[in-house]
């Protein structure tokens, strides 16, 4: 988890250094855009971690059936969650953005655009963070870390540079659709064919068996006069 807030906290201020020199007015759109996302991505965040402890439990308890009812559970209901939050902004965005930028800011424009290009893309983080909630709950960490990366460095950051020459800044715009479609996909095929389910828990001992086997591997003496 460390690893991964690494990779995104890099990856961010990488993009930040690619935006800042689009000029003032649309570095100060971007900031007030990753102010807003912020909130739209808290339930994904919150639906993951809901999704990770209770497939936790289902596995620890063997039900598999219902780790898989979880994911889907969760999934949908951060669609409709996030969907929400995307469609108000939508419809709010120049009261919403103006709070942070005032009403006559020449970055107001740049960030309804910014909006626009990459709020959506928050439906498709929420099904990744999903899909990663359930699968660390049964240990799969290294995954996760490796698809985040690759979706943030050579995916992102790759399109916003190589698509820079023809799209000028909105490929630094397009580039996070275009990472949260690379990271679900990875996500998706990781969840349903990564393997991670094999690493079942082990069901611990019966205390009769415990008991037998302190018994046998202990010394009489030892019993009736413990050393420690």
């Amino acid at each position: 988890m460390g690893l991964q807030m690494i990779v995104i906290s890099s990856s961010a201020l990488a993009t930040m250094g690619l935006v800042n020199h689009e000029g003032i007015d649309t570095t100060a759109a971007f900031g007030v855009a990753m102010q807003l996302w912020t909130y739209i991505q808290m339930p994904a965040m919150a639906l993951s971690a809901a999704a990770s402890t209770m497939s936790a439990q289902n596995i620890g308890a063997g039900k598999w059936d219902r780790v898989s009812a979880i994911t889907r559970n969760a999934i949908l209901y951060n669609l409709i969650i996030t969907g929400l939050l995307v469609g108000l902004l939508a419809v709010a965005d120049r009261p919403a953005l103006a709070l942070f930028l005032g009403g006559d800011s020449a970055a107001l424009p740049i960030a309804r655009h910014i909006q626009l290009i990459g709020t959506w893309s928050f439906l498709l983080f929420g099904v990744t963070m999903v899909l990663f909630g359930t699968v660390r709950a049964n240990g799969a960490v290294l995954g996760p870390l490796i698809i985040l990366a690759i979706g943030l460095y050579p995916v992102r950051l790759g399109f916003a540079l190589g698509a820079f020459p023809w799209l000028g800044a909105d490929a630094l715009w397009f580039s996070f659709p275009v990472s949260s479609f690379a990271n679900m996909a990875m996500a998706t095929a990781f969840y349903l064919h990564g393997g991670w389910r094999k690493a079942r828990m082990h069901i611990p001992p019966s205390s009769t068996e415990l008991i037998e086997e302190a018994e046998a591997d202990s010394e009489p003496g030892g019993r009736i006069n413990p050393a420690g």
